[in-house]
């Protein structure tokens, strides 16, 4: 859906549709005097009609009117994360519901600002179409917000889909089919993002990650008869003075290895680069939103395939810093190509690593579809990131890293093992254990482990069916908000 936006003191002749969100049990005002007398409590409840999140109800008139419900009202106390919650995820449930329309006149709900009706709107409409023979153009609407023309506004309406652009753009790429979506092509798609976006890109080919000797990724790249690539992107704003290293896991499809996956679980492996889809949409919106802190990204992207000459169980791999690691499960290759990716993060000497990957069942198992886990070293940077997410509407849960689970981590023959054989315990958190072997000491980490967000089945507020997107808006909120003293 392609949409223009106007700021507008009064809807234009030509609109067919008037929005008019409303607060769940409060009074209708600011109607057509024809309409509102007819709209009683007794005549909204028989429509069913209560002003809930999401609920729309059409009215007919020229132009017609439609009432968008908000929910309740968040106490005064709530903070304006709140209301912007629910404008965030009624404008969403909007866009669905309006598609047939193309000019809309909107009416902003008091004291909210515009970026989150955008964004929502933006990530409500959005469709995967790209391979459906019969699917329609996406259609293209005119959408006039009636509020005051001012500097503000501007800014709030161009941030929202500057915010959601980065979303759609990581929705794409975790959407596209993973024989399309290959390490090559990913590269190709970043250095473009970009070209376009004002960044700094370097694209390593094997030859140079086996020059740098990323052990982890050239191992697991073993089994694909396709190239592994390692993509680093770097975003540098005027008068920077923080840096902040971001890692992606780039898995364009996991089969497994030679621990091959059942075929059931082989539905959404195409969705295992979601974290350097992420990585990759929030860098392709820093300097659009402002961003004053210095970014590196590191991508490393693979496939995991039981082809060519794969990694055995038994096999030992040496990482980028020299640490051995032996092969106990081919089907644990996440944490093998992000280990090295910290690695290569942590010699820059950053003041924070955070890292998300699509890494563990246990973590959706544990937390659902909608809330991602978060563990790591510095207490201060895991309240800025729940804080952040709490605010962008990505909850984020943390978990621990227990010192007393680090010797299940022990090889027989090696440092390491990737895989604790034996045990479906505790298994998201030995993950984020071993991936702390590989960030420096002293330098913040926080990993977020968004197998279980990465996806999703079916039209739920701002997320719709397949790539949700997940972790961009937590990235870019962190990245972008004010420094605090």
């Amino acid at each position: 859906m392609t949409v223009r936006w106007e700021l507008r003191a009064a809807p234009h002749p030509d609109t067919e549709a008037v929005v008019r969100p409303v607060w769940a049990g409060e009074p209708l005002d600011g109607l057509p005097a024809a309409l509102a007398d007819g709209l009683s409590p007794a005549y909204l409840a028989a429509a069913g009609f209560a002003g809930g999140l999401g609920q729309v109800l059409h009215l007919p008139g020229a132009p017609a009117t439609v009432l968008l419900g908000l929910g309740p009202r968040p106490p005064a106390g709530a903070g304006p994360a709140a209301a912007a919650a629910a404008v965030r995820t009624a404008a969403a449930g909007l866009a669905r519901a309006v598609r047939p329309y193309r000019h809309l006149a909107v009416h902003p709900p008091a004291a909210v600002p515009l970026r989150p009706l955008v964004e929502g709107y933006v990530l409500g409409g959005y469709r995967f179409v790209k391979y459906r023979s019969t699917a329609e153009a996406p259609p293209h609407q005119r959408i006039d917000l009636l509020a005051p023309d001012t500097e503000p506004a501007r800014r709030s309406v161009a941030e929202g889909c500057d915010l959601a652009g980065a979303v759609l753009l990581a929705r794409d790429l975790v959407n596209e089919p993973g024989e399309a979506l290959t390490p090559p092509v990913f590269a190709e798609r970043a250095a473009a993002v970009a070209e376009r976006s004002g960044l700094v890109c370097e694209v390593w080919d094997a030859e140079r990650i086996a020059a740098e000797k990323l052990g982890g990724l050239l191992g697991v790249s073993r089994g694909s008869l396709l190239p592994p690539r390692l993509v680093r992107l770097g975003y540098r704003p005027a008068g920077w003075s923080r840096r902040i290293a971001l890692v992606g896991k780039g898995v364009t499809f996991d089969a497994g290895g030679l621990s091959l996956k059942p075929n059931a679980h082989l539905a959404g492996m195409k969705a295992d680069m979601a974290g350097a889809a992420a990585v990759l949409g929030a860098m392709s919106a820093l300097g659009a939103l402002g961003c004053r802190v210095a970014v590196d990204a590191w991508l490393p992207l693979t496939e995991n395939m039981p082809n060519a000459d794969p990694i055995r169980v038994g096999d030992v791999l040496v990482m980028r810093d020299g640490t051995t690691v032996e092969i106990c499960h081919a089907d644990a290759e996440g944490r093998l190509i992000m280990a090295d990716a910290l690695v290569l993060a942590g010699e820059t000497a950053p003041d924070a690593i955070i890292d998300l990957a699509t890494l563990t069942d246990a973590a959706a198992v544990a937390l659902g579809r909608r809330i991602a886990a978060v563990m790591g070293t510095d207490r201060a940077l895991l309240d800025a990131l729940t804080s952040a997410a709490e605010r962008a509407g990505e909850p984020l849960w943390p978990l621990p890293l227990p010192d007393a689970y680090r010797p299940q981590l022990r090889s027989k023959v090696a440092d390491l093992v990737n895989y604790t054989l034996g045990t479906r315990h505790g298994t998201a958190l030995l993950a984020g254990l071993f991936l702390r072997e590989f960030v420096p000491a002293g330098v913040p980490w926080a990993h977020l482990d968004i197998q279980g967000t990465a996806l999703c089945e079916a039209d739920d507020g701002e997320w719709v069916a397949g790539g949700t997107g997940f972790g961009v808006r937590t990235l870019i909120e962190l990245l972008t908000a004010p420094p605090t003293t």
